[in-house]
């Protein structure tokens, strides 16, 4: 199986009329918003699943209800099982093109494509533009949390957007050098010019985690109800506390292109294979 992104999402229905927002993607998990991430726990045991080669070129995955959803360069929309590695099309062929950004959220699929929010039924494949559209072009990552999609901008902004498509500013200009965005615990977590910070969504109260510029060569990162876990641009893995304690778990994960979490396990797409962590 290949992912990537391609053309674009023609014109469709559109949701409830909404105001442009900052858009923002990472892999999540599959609880619905009021269910903690279900934590994930490591011994480093890693294995291939599915064939090699299956997943060449994927754009980005999320785990969601007992399932890998993820999108190819055509922009075609895959559901893989992940006790087998089998995987099936969803939806009509190339209806996810020029993917940026990919979250599940209370049993729907989030995108942002080009410079729009989607949403998408996964058990039809059926899709809707959420909110007027247009507003998502400079999204660098998004995150659901609490049935909310809280996205960061390059201006440093945050927002956040409920399942209606409504986009709300909640502060302009606060979180400049981010890229990256991720939830553990009920706060939001973001990566700024390699420095963690923790941000409570409700009162945007924040404050640096572990060491500045500790974390200015991560690639990816995911985070579960307790820990966040991380792997740098040398392929190590590591699994960070609240606190901003690093924990070293393992150094093969260099060909990494993408990362989530399912059924308790680290799944991330290396070198075209589906690999799982446990």
């Amino acid at each position: 199986m290949v992912s990537s992104c391609g053309g674009a999402k023609p014109a469709n229905t559109a949701g409830p009329a909404a105001s442009p927002a900052a858009t923002t993607s990472t892999s999540t998990t599959t609880n619905p918003s009021t269910t903690a991430r279900q934590d994930v726990a490591v011994t480093g045991k890693w294995e291939l699943v599915g064939k090699e080669g299956e997943w060449k070129g994927t754009v980005d995955m999320v785990g969601m209800d007992g399932y890998i959803w993820s999108v190819e360069s055509d922009g075609s929309l895959f559901k893989t099982d992940p006790a087998t590695g089998n995987f099936t099309q969803v939806g009509e062929k190339g209806s996810f093109q020029r993917l940026k950004l990919i979250e599940g959220m209370d049993h729907m699929l989030w995108t942002v494509e080009s410079d729009s929010l989607y949403k998408s039924d996964p058990s039809t494949g059926k899709w809707e533009r959420s909110g007027e559209g247009g507003g998502w072009a400079r999204t660098i990552d998004m995150v659901g949390l609490n049935g909310i999609l809280y996205s960061v901008e390059p201006d440093g902004s945050l927002w956040k957007t409920d399942k209606s498509g409504n986009d709300t500013l909640i502060d302009k200009g606060g979180f400049k050098g981010v890229t990256h965005l991720t939830a553990m615990g009920g706060k939001l977590y973001t990566i700024e010019e390699g420095t963690l910070y923790q941000t409570d969504p409700n009162t945007l109260k924040w404050e640096q985690i572990g060491k500045e510029g500790d974390f200015a060569n991560i690639n990816v990162m995911e985070g579960v109800n307790s820990f966040i876990f991380m792997i740098d641009k040398a392929g190590n893995l590591y699994k960070v506390d609240a606190s901003g304690t690093k924990m070293k778990l393992g150094d093969s994960y260099g060909e990494t292109t993408s990362l989530t979490t399912l059924k308790g396990k680290l799944w991330t797409v290396e070198g075209g294979g589906l690999y799982k962590t446990s």
